[in-house]
């Protein structure tokens, strides 16, 4: 039977459409998949990248301490290698600090913390000083030495790098060993018999990343002979103390300690009756503020 042209024509029409609608379908499905998949790609290396960090609930100065309490966990997207991010099992109380200032908010990474070089031993002990001048804008956790300056320009490290553990306005709190605490003692009363003399704090900068200073005060023959004599002090530490003592710095503090040895002792008097007032102002001054305190 033959077929109208005009009903041929309608049919081509028909079946050009359909194909035309099955390329398009064809396309859009194409896109649709491309479209998927890159977006499952994309998910995977979401995914991937995703990786656990600890972060900062407070601000952390160089050199202070990072415990598992100061840091929260959050889920980030990040290219930080496993390695190198830090976990709660890297930051140990009393141990772990800071290598430089990290606001609230950072994400703690290996490189930013390394270990304190401060040794617990059987003879640490938190001491208690009134007469050394303090740097003002000195702050709990900030690491000091203490040095030793005399009249004449002569100018000794009596300790190093030592922490902050406690501070008032004219009081510091540090952790010394018996080695260091006789030392320190030396240089109280050297300071006291030379008139003119000042023993002074100085503050590191980025205690995180600066490594102890070493100490050149020599002290006294009378002092060493003590310390060799304790056995609380190890052998390392009487060995420093005499390599220091061999030089001829102890001569030179010597020889001026004489030249103005006339009134020494009223010196030393006046220096400890100061040291033990100042002493009792601050411990009354902390019993206020115990009794002020609601509990």
């Amino acid at each position: 039977m033959a077929i109208n042209p005009m009903q041929r024509k309608a049919r081509n029409s028909f079946l050009l459409g359909m194909l035309l609608m099955l390329v398009i379908a064809l396309i859009v499905v194409g896109i649709l998949f491309m479209q998927i998949q890159g977006m499952k790609k994309q998910e995977q290396q979401v995914a991937k990248n995703s990786k656990i960090m600890y972060m900062l609930k407070r601000d952390i100065k160089s050199g202070e301490y990072i415990t598992s309490a100061d840091v929260e966990p959050k889920t980030i997207e990040t290219n930080i290698a496993n390695s190198e991010i830090a976990q709660t099992a890297d930051l140990i109380e009393e141990k772990t600090i800071a290598k430089v200032d990290l606001p609230k908010g950072s994400f703690v990474a290996k490189s930013m913390i390394t270990t304190t070089d401060e040794k617990v031993t059987n003879d640490l002990r938190v001491q208690e000083y009134n007469m050394i001048l303090l740097p003002t804008d000195l702050s709990k956790n900030d690491y000091i030495d203490i040095r030793l300056a005399f009249p004449n320009g002569q100018d000794y490290i009596v300790v190093s790098k030592k922490r902050v553990v406690q501070l008032s306005q004219n009081t510091v709190f540090v952790k010394l060993t018996e080695d260091e605490i006789l030392t320190m003692s030396n240089a109280i009363v050297e300071a006291y018999i030379k008139e003119g003399s000042n023993l002074y704090a100085n503050k590191y900068e980025d205690p995180g990343i600066q490594t102890a200073a070493t100490p050149t005060y020599p002290v006294s023959k009378e002092v060493l002979g003590l310390i060799n004599s304790n056995p609380n002090i190890v052998e390392q530490a009487r060995n420093a103390l005499w390599a220091r003592y061999k030089t001829e710095l102890r001569t030179n503090i010597d020889t001026m300690l004489v030249n103005g040895a006339e009134d020494s002792a009223e010196r030393i008097k006046a220096g400890v009756e100061e040291q033990i007032q100042k002493q009792q102002e601050e411990r009354a001054r902390y019993v206020e503020t115990l009794g002020n305190l609601d509990y």
